[in-house]
């Protein structure tokens, strides 16, 4: 299905930036509103929705009208009287979320949520067929707003191919997760930006959400709930202003070593929270990297597995060939390091614009790295030049061939490559410094030229200068990229 307007969407998407399309939504909203103001009682043809639906609200107006008040009012946290009606509808979000077409998308708690998917997973496809447009349950009562029991793609809820972050604005992309697409999406009255996973639901896997639903950390991407329409399921999920650590990186090239610290100190943290809940992503690489204005996060969850032994032994191959390790490679059991090592070759990727084994091995000549992988391991000639001493050692550590001996997120944190001397690394600064820092920088530019004063111009240009160096850094590049596309409101709150 495809997600757009009848009245020149693309149009819109091809000439305009997206608040100019935010704007235009919220018109088209407000116009058809009226409209249906004027015509109450009448159906509504072309509008994408059923007039079986139309009569089911009707029939169930006194019940949906006081379920859809004390969601309403539990969406906003606001009234005593929401709260009792919340309540009930977290109770019957789980089993009865799915219980009808009507009011099935319910506000609901982490067990609510894992108890629908698990309903929709156990469905044979005949099952599936069954199954109402529209059911799910949503964790983020403060954002995303429930309406009478519904949350519609394009009434609700409406979806945006993603904007590249470092392309010229105007070009569309819809990235492609493992298994589904992801789209940027609003909620039409809480202006609330996050990201949608759309999944088919022949490829559903709960550990798509699963993981990601009963683990909250900062560096772990915020589920906000899971909606099925039209036969997909729709995962909502915060969204990152900063793009991928691969689009960086094929954008921009290589990235600088106080750059790929700080992303390296994110992924650890986020890391060191999972591996205590005994739980392995299984598929660490810069595309799995999501950065934000103030932090990095993990996302997509669907080969991850949490550990009920000592030893996790594989049905089948987990992860992405040029970042395994030798034991993933031999199928025999591994347990979390193995991240650890996936992260090694992620930097190496980050510090040379490549993953590890292609430049030595070109992908038309060796269609498989797992011989590789297994008789060469660790990839450490593929190690940048200009690399430090204390990066290599810490890639030596993350990425010894031996998991007893490897290092893990704990030990790694506390390295000292990651607490390099002030004066050897660049200050890494937030969203509003780095805005700031940029302003200072253009009007310094700008006196610049109008004074004609040599020696300014000079002490910008001198490699010295703390200033010009961080002037392309990544904090300045989302900060700006951020501002520029207004893909959060304002400086990003503690928890995101």
């Amino acid at each position: 299905m495809d997600y757009k307007y009848d009245d020149g969407i693309e149009l819109l998407l091809a000439h305009m930036n997206i608040e100019d399309i935010i704007g235009a939504v919220e018109s088209l909203y407000h116009i058809e509103s009226e409209v249906r103001g004027e015509d109450e009682g009448q159906s509504e043809e072309g509008s994408g929705f059923g007039e079986e639906e139309e009569e089911e609200e009707e029939n169930h107006k006194m019940d949906d009208s006081e379920e859809g008040a004390g969601l309403e009012q539990g969406g906003c946290g606001e009234g005593e009287a929401g709260g009792e009606e919340e309540d009930e509808g977290e109770d019957e979000a789980g089993g009865g979320g799915g219980g009808g077409g009507v009011g099935g998308v319910k506000y609901g708690k982490v067990s609510d949520l894992l108890d629908f998917v698990n309903l929709v997973s156990d469905m044979s496809p005949a099952e599936r067929q069954h199954l109402p447009e529209e059911m799910g349950v949503v964790l983020n009562k403060k954002e995303m707003a429930v309406k009478s029991g519904h949350y519609r793609i394009n009434r609700e809820v409406v979806l945006f191919p993603w904007t590249l972050t470092y392309k010229n604005p105007g070009c569309g992309l819809v990235p492609k997760g493992s298994f589904g697409k992801v789209h940027l999406a609003q909620d039409t009255k809480t202006r609330k930006r996050m990201a949608c996973k759309l999944i088919p639901l022949e490829n559903f896997r709960v550990a798509d959400v699963e993981i990601q639903a009963k683990f909250r950390h900062e560096n772990v991407a915020e589920l906000y709930g899971a909606l099925l329409w039209d036969q997909k399921l729709h995962l909502f999920m915060e969204a990152g202003e900063g793009g991928s650590v691969l689009e960086k990186v094929d954008s921009c090239g290589p990235m600088r070593e106080f750059e790929i610290i700080w992303v390296t100190q994110q992924v650890l943290r986020g890391l060191e929270y999972l591996h205590s809940h005994n739980v392995i992503h299984h598929d660490i690489k810069p595309s799995n990297i999501v950065l934000m204005s103030d932090k990095a996060v993990l996302v997509d969850f669907g080969l991850t597995v949490q550990m009920t032994e000592e030893t996790y032994i594989p049905r089948d191959l987990r992860g992405t060939e040029m970042y395994m390790s030798p034991e993933v490679v031999l199928c025999r059991g591994h347990d979390t390091k193995i991240d650890l090592y996936s992260l090694g070759a992620t930097i190496i990727h980050m510090q040379t614009g490549s993953p590890p084994w292609v430049t030595r091995f070109p992908r038309t000549a060796y269609p498989s790295y797992l011989y590789i992988i297994h008789k060469l391991a660790p990839p450490l000639e593929d190690v940048a030049e200009d690399c430090s001493p204390a990066v290599r050692s810490f890639l030596a550590r993350a990425m010894e061939p031996n998991p007893a001996l490897r290092a893990s997120a704990t030990e790694l944190l506390a390295h000292e490559a990651l607490h390099p001397p002030r004066e050897d690394q660049p200050r890494c600064w937030s969203l509003d410094s780095a805005m700031e820092e940029a302003n200072q920088l253009m009007m310094l530019r700008q006196h610049s030229q109008q004074q004609a004063d040599t020696a300014l111009g000079s002490s910008l240009g001198s490699e010295d200068s703390g200033l010009a160096r961080r002037n392309c850094s990544l904090y300045v590049d989302l900060g700006a990229m951020a501002e520029y596309y207004k893909m959060v409101k304002g400086p990003p709150a503690a928890e995101y």
